[in-house]
């Protein structure tokens, strides 16, 4: 308990610097936007009905990708979370092996990081994230064939820990995108609604993935003091380890295939631009 006491508290620390950092930067350049006059330059949206806001970003299907998208990888990040330590134990025979998992997991998530950047600079947002989901794709899909394979686990099992740090780092720029094509098709943005409603089902998926683990284990007949597990049970923790990931894989490489505007997206922003000086011009 010491310990976890000490843990919180450095935590809560570098957290408020962090925060306090984060507040001198932004008051800061505020002061700055004040003086060069910018922040009066930039018009504010009209406030939009929410039936209305509603209407409109299920109209937009760019932000219907990525709502969908966010709530696919979202529900893949809670899997993870939840499902390493029934693997280490029943699956690998060895549940003081999570640690290793972890501690390997957490190089690929440092390289994912690192990566990110120039791969998005030479293969674009969208193709990134599809080189992403197919690694992960593949690393699923080849665990399937040995799955209780410890080393398996931790080398072709880090292609699907990599697939999901794009997303990650990506999926504000795809919600921008989107916003910017509500822009164009509705002529304003609705930024609020966007990145609210977004949120708001990527947290509902989060929630939905870490049920899943308990769902699929109460189907099976799981409980806690089994020696030995049956057949069931193991396959039940392949599901929510291998199976729905690779699914949820599959499924985002799918919605991002659709998602077009990167292409279109220079070309709509110089129109919305000729649009809104030609707005200025007639007032």
């Amino acid at each position: 308990q010491a310990a976890w006491i000490k843990y919180g508290a450095v935590i809560a620390l570098i957290v408020l610097l962090s925060l306090l950092i984060c507040y001198a930067n932004g008051s800061k350049a505020m002061r700055k936007a004040v003086e060069d006059d910018t922040a009066a330059a930039e018009p504010e949206e009209e406030p939009v009905e929410f039936l209305t806001a509603v209407k409109c970003l299920f109209g937009n299907k760019y932000w219907v990708i990525v709502l969908l998208a966010n709530l696919l990888v979202n529900v893949i990040y809670a899997l993870s979370a939840s499902s390493g330590t029934y693997y280490a134990k029943y699956i690998l025979g060895n549940d003081n092996l999570i640690g290793i998992m972890g501690a390997v997991g957490l190089i690929t998530t440092f390289v994912g990081f690192i990566v990110v950047g120039p791969m998005t600079k030479k293969f674009g947002v969208t193709k990134t994230l599809k080189i992403a989901f197919v690694l992960g794709i593949i690393g699923n899909v080849i665990r399937c064939f040995k799955p209780d394979s410890f080393i398996l686990c931790i080398t072709v099992g880090l292609l699907g820990s990599f697939a999901t740090i794009p997303m990650m780092c990506l999926g504000g720029t795809l919600n921008s995108m989107a916003m910017d094509y509500n822009d164009y098709k509705y002529h304003n943005k609705i930024i609020g609604m966007s990145a609210s409603a977004s949120s708001f089902g990527g947290k509902v998926s989060s929630g939905i993935g870490a049920s899943l683990v308990g769902w699929i284990l109460a189907v099976v007949g799981f409980t806690g003091n089994m020696e030995v597990i049956t057949p069931a049970v193991r396959y039940g923790i392949y599901t929510f380890s291998l199976y729905i990931p690779l699914a949820m894989f599959v499924g985002l490489f799918i919605l991002i295939s659709k998602f077009d505007l990167e292409a279109k997206y220079g070309d709509m922003m110089k129109e919305i631009a000729e649009r809104n000086e030609k707005e200025k011009a007639a007032q």
